[in-house]
């Protein structure tokens, strides 16, 4: 077991039931053993009464005794205990897809063109990372497409065949434009829904769009929909939506659906409001565990949010607004195994670099501006084998974040990478950022009673295995009550 970090002062029960909340997703999202040391000047009554509500609103199983208790769960059983002037937090861990099978339903007529384009887009040879003789030309056409996923699927073709692109929506968005904030970020204190407070969500929301394998994952989710549902979805409800390019490329594979889109973060609600526009996205300000919506959504999806929230409640909300027999599709980064939290920082410093590699590998140097220069020579040139380093290097390059309007460089590029360096650092820390790996997603979702229906690793970081790490879609079916056996007199 590793133990915790120097000592932590808890002046708050607020405080405490953040540090409790953030062991018991380390053991569910799959470190075995967890242990922190803290020192409080606040009362054991005050405080045991604030975790006694915690465990009742993540529906644990709580026991009490006169110095402590114990919170069971599925996956993580955590024990918060009185010790002198000490409490102690001790938590620990208590336990593949379906081939697809079926035939695709038809694309909707209003939205032929953009699947034609990404079936084009995402077949080999394209796919494997070679454009073909001729067709340089027709993929930087795309670049400039109205649609934002045929757009963004152009630019990664084109990035893994040496052409470092960046799709026109993103080049010709003007980051001066008010998008019409309302009241200013704020964290809660706990470890739950609040992500904005270690990414920059105003550049999350402008240079997401060049992350190497972001587009496919929208289109592999779209192909399970169409696979694994009745009939088209009339209504979805999307989970996590963020800044909003996820939920804008959902509504142009499937116009014809209603979509509710549900986010908590005050700092991306405008990103989203602005993104939306046009489409038929109804937003609600809330994260999914409070959100009061229908629970029938014939289809339920999240796309790359899983990892900011606590893995089994996030399920659980999905499970619950989900109709008998409906369909649920996650997409997510996912990092590989690991059994102590020093190999999982190891696994979140691989997986993240991987894709800050495949981001710059073909931008040129000499035709940055001076300052983009610095920065992804510093990107280039740290030594990932020291973690520390990394928030000095995540420090450095935060630095002079200007943009270059009307230079046609890909600069994008590099400042996409101060993101994912910040969520790097952020899942070093296992603050904010909590990424598990596949296996143990599927696992957790089979104990909320889902049934995985099928997986796919649609981009690769780390390993060979569909298993290994990268950005991965699963699809999970809400099944059906069992029926009440009749008794005969």
């Amino acid at each position: 077991m590793e133990l915790s970090r120097p000592e932590l002062m808890i002046n708050s029960s607020e405080r405490l039931v953040s540090v409790v909340a953030k062991v018991v997703q380390e053991c569910q999202n799959g470190l075995p053993e967890r242990m922190i040391h803290l020192s409080s000047d606040v009362g054991w009554p005050a405080l045991r009464k604030c975790l006694d509500t915690y465990g009742r609103r993540i529906e644990a199983s709580v026991e009490e005794w006169e110095s402590g208790l114990r919170m069971r769960l599925p996956r993580a059983v955590v024990t918060i205990e009185e010790r002198a002037s000490s409490i102690v937090v001790h938590g620990y861990r208590a336990g593949p897809g379906v081939v697809r099978d079926r035939p695709l339903l038809p694309a909707p007529v209003q939205a032929t063109e953009v699947w034609q384009l990404t079936e084009y887009l995402t077949a080999p040879p394209a796919g494997a990372g070679s454009v073909f003789t001729g067709d340089e030309e027709r993929l930087r056409a795309a670049l400039k497409h109205e649609s934002w996923l045929v757009a963004t699927l152009a630019c990664d073709v084109l990035n893994r065949s040496g052409v470092p692109a960046v799709p026109r929506f993103v080049r010709d968005h003007d980051p001066h434009q008010s998008v019409g904030r309302g009241d200013s970020a704020q964290g809660d204190g706990t470890f739950t829904e609040v992500w904005e407070a270690r990414v920059s969500v105003d550049e999350y929301a402008l240079f997401e769009a060049v992350h190497p394998g972001y587009a496919v994952q929208m289109v592999e989710l779209g192909r399970m929909v169409r696979s694994h549902c009745r009939a088209l979805p009339d209504a979805v409800l999307d989970v996590g939506s963020g800044p909003g390019l996820p939920t804008v490329m959902l509504a142009e594979m499937f116009p014809g659906a209603r979509i509710d889109a549900v986010e908590p973060s005050p700092a991306a609600i405008p990103h989203l409001v602005k993104n939306t526009a046009g489409h038929a996205v109804t937003l609600h300000r809330t994260g999914i565990t409070d959100f009061a919506g229908p629970r029938d959504y014939p289809v339920t999806v999240s796309v790359g949010a899983s990892h900011h929230m606590d893995t089994r409640m996030f399920l659980r909300g999905l499970k619950r607004h989900t109709a008998p027999g409906g369909l649920i599709v996650v997409a997510d980064e996912m990092v590989a195994p690991y059994a102590s939290e020093s190999e999982r920082s190891r696994a979140v410093i691989d997986h993240h670099f991987v894709y800050i590699d495949q981001a710059l590998a073909h931008v040129p140097d000499s035709r940055l501006p001076p300052v983009e220069q610095r920065r992804i020579r510093a990107l280039r040139d740290t030594d990932r084998r020291i973690p520390e380093r990394l928030a000095d290097l995540l420090e450095e390059v935060r630095q002079d974040r200007w943009f270059h309007i009307g230079d046609d460089s890909p600069w994008q590029r590099v400042r996409f990478c101060v993101l994912e360096l910040e969520a790097l650092v952020a899942g070093v820390d296992y603050d904010v950022e909590r990424k598990t790996w596949v296996e143990n997603f599927m696992t957790l979702a089979q104990d909320e009673g889902l049934e995985p229906v099928e997986h796919r690793r649609v981009h690769a970081t780390v390993g060979g295995r569909d298993l290994d790490a990268g950005t991965h879609v699963v699809a999970l079916r809400n099944p059906h009550p069992a029926p009440i056996a009749s008794r005969t007199l």
